[in-house]
């Protein structure tokens, strides 16, 4: 599950692998990882570009060395551990010296992205399928042309802001979200409702809001009535009160308004629900949800409760129609690539859950299926491969039912003066674990 701070924000897209499928900025849902962090691409620092040593060992159905990349020439590298591969004033550094400090200093990181490369690689064996150098190649032309450069200046790129090398981009974000894309084929539909549900997100109404957001219940519900008695108070409150530093410092305004639909989902349902549509079956017009209004507080992700205060509604966009098929056209490739997306990442969870496997350099064990073994447990100190961080260094456990923090399910109490359709549903913890329900 996502932190506090990074479910404060409705809609993210980060990632190269997003990039590929070509996915804007105003899609309706939202993966919570994406596909470049689940193979552990390495953050932004400047470093000396260098041939991949590795590309020579790639197997035939995914030969690399056909891709046409800058910077790659074939070099002579010491292969014996024993051999040096520095000599510094007449004293050698072995290959193994290396290697040791390589292992040490990023053997986790690097070792968790070949476990998840295994993974993928053992699963297309089993379907006969396979990626071709042909289709790594043609799919970075792809991206490049979608960012309006061309292939050598796309690459150059990556490898000088992102520290991503040719090889490296092609072997750890266009090869394993290639493979996860032919996993899926056939498992994406767009019903009739996606369709409408991602029109609205993209031409529909938006809520410019201010918020404020708490770490626990007990926070959002005291804050929530104190505004009851002064509603006056919330920009002041949201500069003293709330977590998330990129709106307090401007009383909780957030920069980008709150579409239908968006991620997390459950949020912007509550705030269109509270702060725009209000009660269906009261007629009274002063009744009305208005500017002003505050939402109850709302759970958003694990450790997270934001309270809502509506500054403007922005008017849907009437002269954009479902039935232009240029519009609808658009629409359907919209979702669909949201939808791949969120398939691709159910996808590899089910390979993570359906595998066994032995991490010597961490001491990590997993059996196949182990939530299905009775008396299962994950020791909430030690991340498994595949569960998520939640922010705080620990990973949220997959047992069926489970509550962060541990014990049942707590009905919390709905505020007062919510509209009656609000006060009929509990506010309910998210489900840790997966995608947010569409």
């Amino acid at each position: 599950m996502k932190s506090a701070q990074d479910c404060t924000r409705t809609i993210q897209l980060v990632g190269l692998a997003l990039a590929a499928f070509g996915i804007g900025l105003a899609c309706p849902a939202r993966a919570q990882q994406d596909v470049d962090q689940r193979f552990q691409i390495p953050p932004p620092a400047p470093r000396a570009t260098a041939p991949d040593p590795q590309m020579a060992n790639v197997k035939k159905s995914m030969d690399l060395r056909d891709v046409k990349v800058p910077g790659v020439r074939p070099a002579r590298i010491p292969v014996n551990p024993t051999d040096a591969i520095a000599i510094v004033n007449g004293q050698e550094i072995s290959r193994q010296q290396l290697a040791d400090e390589c292992v040490a200093r990023e053997g986790k990181k690097i070792l968790e992205a070949l476990i998840n490369r295994t993974l993928i690689e053992q699963a297309l064996r089993r379907q006969k399928l396979e990626i071709t150098g042909a289709e790594i190649d043609e799919e970075i032309d792809n991206v490049a042309q979608r960012f309006g450069l061309d292939r050598e200046k796309w690459l150059l790129t990556l490898d000088r802001e992102r520290n991503i090398s040719p090889a490296q981009y092609a072997r750890e974000i266009i090869f394993p979200a290639l493979a996860l894309r032919k996993l899926c084929s056939g498992k994406v539909q767009v019903t009739p409702q996606d369709l409408q549900d991602a029109f609205e997100a993209q031409y529909g109404e938006k809520l410019r809001c201010r918020m404020i957001l708490v770490n626990t219940q007990i926070k959002a519900m005291g804050i929530w009535e104190e505004l009851q008695k002064n509603p006056g108070g919330f920009v002041k409150m949201a500069e003293t009160q709330s977590m998330d530093n990129g709106s307090k410092a401007m009383g909780g305004l957030l920069t980008e308004p709150i579409t239908r639909h968006a991620y997390p989902k459950n949020v912007s349902d509550s705030a269109f629900q509270q702060l725009v549509d209000g009660d269906p079956n009261d007629r009274d017009p002063s009744h009305k949800p208005k500017d002003g209004d505050i939402t109850g507080p709302i759970q958003v992700g694990e450790t997270g409760w934001v309270i809502l205060r509506r500054e403007e509604l922005v008017p849907a966009n009437k002269t954009i129609s479902l039935k232009d098929e240029r519009v609808r056209k658009q629409t359907y490739e919209l979702i669909y690539q949201v939808k791949l997306k969120e398939a691709m990442e159910k996808v590899f969870q089910d390979l993570v859950k359906s595998a066994a496997f032995e991490n010597r350099l961490t001491g990590q064990i997993k059996e196949a299926n182990e939530e299905k073994l009775s008396g299962y447990a994950v020791d909430r100190d030690v991340k498994l491969m595949g569960n998520r961080d939640n922010g705080t260094g620990s990973s949220p456990s997959p047992r069926s039912g489970a509550v962060p923090g541990g014990g049942s399910s707590v009905k919390l109490p709905t505020p007062a003066a919510l509209p009656a359709a609000v006060q009929a549903q509990q506010f309910r913890p998210l489900k840790p674990g997966g995608n947010p329900p569409q």
